[in-house]
């Protein structure tokens, strides 16, 4: 649940007046293991409107290595120079911009997209640690009122923490002139579109509140309830997964339990709650009637992360800042199951295990490790522990398909994606092969399947302490791939 700043991009003008922006944002081996197994490049288009919501062009994006050519084309503006930036959100509609304290045309679309946190306005050729990742060459407009521009760059991408998939295109009255801060001096957004990728289908579940920032999903098929907790307020949602109407399970600031994280259901439909720097694990009815609330041993940086129920009634917990998996037996009573630092999982800075799941033959747990981008075996009768695979920098949430329990997901936060790992058959080693951004996630932490879909939180966790948050909050379904 960490964001690493992005690294100083190279700048090159090509001969023909294209522009070019440095390499990967995310860093090249994180970057190269990512984009590695994408079997055709990503595109994506933004129909662009006016203030009527009348189209007046298109912008094509595609994938290319890890740079996106961009093409633009837009009708019907004054001849001359016009800002041209990438936005935070996915709406093009009327809202407040704060830079005038006002509501304007397509003040919904946010601020610049600025995934480096630079908080600076800047030129196109500024890395994006230290110039909004959404600033972009300017459109010229001819005396047709036609404009159009042809580029390539790398401080946007359509998949990870570059992803400019679900935001928004916007064109602006002015120039820009690449230095004052929030937009360069460009006036008014007089056009807008928002850049979709139309190949992948999903349904979201959009869930109350301005603060929710929804970390844990589990899904209850007796009941076919999805349940989501608050990482900011520890509140429990439930959601039809059918209709899609989303109720108060149980609300947060409960004893143990001022933020939900990981969430499992057991076979008896009980709702399992990893309560994070309380170190605290919460266990709920089917209704919300709290159960137990169950403390870890006292510690001045707990970090209860995700649970796994597993075959025999017990509940495994990681703890991603202590270097110990707790258990949970069928009686609801604590222990320390495995001290870490006596094993090959090394903590360090940062968040540590966190994903955590049980295999269906009652052998073993698989664990991910945020801050290293390992994903564990550990045996349950030997605690023998094995590293499956490497490089999955990022990693949250993991789940096993529920057809195929070689197959393993993972949900990578920062980089917006979820990764699909082969499993080989005694869960040992495991090979990444293939990445899926869906139509744009928004720091996705954990997943739950029903039936042959899968069902991702956006959690949008890197805007929990400074930044504005798009709303509504979402869990967003989608078909195994």
């Amino acid at each position: 649940m960490q964001v690493n700043e992005t690294l100083l991009k190279r700048v090159k003008w090509t001969a023909l007046g294209v522009l070019t922006l440095g390499l990967a944002a995310a860093g090249g081996a994180e970057m190269a293991q990512m984009m590695a197994p994408a079997s055709a490049p990503l595109t994506a288009t933004a129909t662009i409107v006016d203030e009527q919501g009348q189209a007046q062009g298109t912008a094509t994006f595609r994938q290319a290595g890890m740079a996106v050519a961009v093409t633009v084309e837009a009708r019907g503006l004054t001849p001359g120079q016009h800002g041209m930036h990438v936005h935070d959100t996915r709406q093009c509609l009327p809202g407040v911009d704060p830079a005038v304290n006002e509501v304007v045309p397509f003040g919904a679309a946010g601020p610049h997209f600025d995934p480096g946190m630079s908080r600076n306005h800047d030129s196109p050729t500024a890395g994006n640690k230290y110039g909004h990742g959404g600033d972009l060459p300017m459109l010229t407009v001819g005396a047709d009122g036609v404009g159009r521009a042809s580029f390539m760059s790398d401080k946007i991408s359509l998949t990870g923490m570059d992803g400019i998939l679900n935001r928004t295109l916007i064109i602006h009255e002015k120039p820009d002139d690449y230095r004052s801060d929030p937009s360069g001096m460009s006036g008014a957004r007089v056009r807008c579109g928002t850049i979709v990728r139309g190949t992948v289908a999903t349904r979201d579940y959009p869930l109350p509140g301005v603060q929710t920032f929804p970390e844990g999903v589990a899904y209850d098929a007796n009941r076919g309830v999805l349940y989501t907790g608050s990482a900011a307020t520890g509140s429990i949602y439930a959601v039809n997964a059918s209709s899609g109407a989303v109720s108060l399970l149980s609300e947060g600031g409960a004893r143990g339990r001022t933020s939900a994280l990981g969430l499992k259901v057991d076979r008896q439909g009980r709702v399992w709650v990893a309560g994070g720097a309380a170190g605290t694990v919460s266990v709920l009815s089917p209704n919300g009637s709290p159960i137990a609330v169950l403390e870890t041993p006292k510690s001045p940086n707990p970090y209860i992360n995700d649970l796994a129920p597993a075959a025999d009634g017990s509940v495994y917990v990681t703890d991603s800042t202590r270097p110990v998996i707790f258990r949970v037996s069928p009686d609801l009573k604590v222990s320390a199951w495995l001290e870490l630092d006596r094993t090959p999982i090394k903590y360090g800075p940062g968040i540590n295990l966190n994903g955590i799941l049980a295999t269906p033959d009652g052998r073993s747990l698989l664990t991910m490790q945020l801050n290293t981008g390992d994903v564990w075996r550990i045996d349950l009768r030997t605690k023998a522990v094995k590293k499956v695979i490497g490089g999955l920098m990022r990693g949250d949430g993991i789940l096993l398909d529920p057809a195929n329990p070689r197959t393993l997901y993972v949900a990578r936060n920062a980089l917006g994606v979820v990764s699909k790992v082969a499993l080989s058959t005694d869960s040992g080693t495991g090979t990444l092969v293939a990445e899926e951004p869906l139509q744009g996630l928004r720091f996705p932490a954990t997943l739950t399947a029903i039936g042959t879909d899968l069902v991702v939180t956006q959690s949008q966790l890197d805007k929990l302490q400074g930044g504005t948050p798009e709303t509504p909050f979402r869990l967003t379904r989608f078909n195994a791939f």
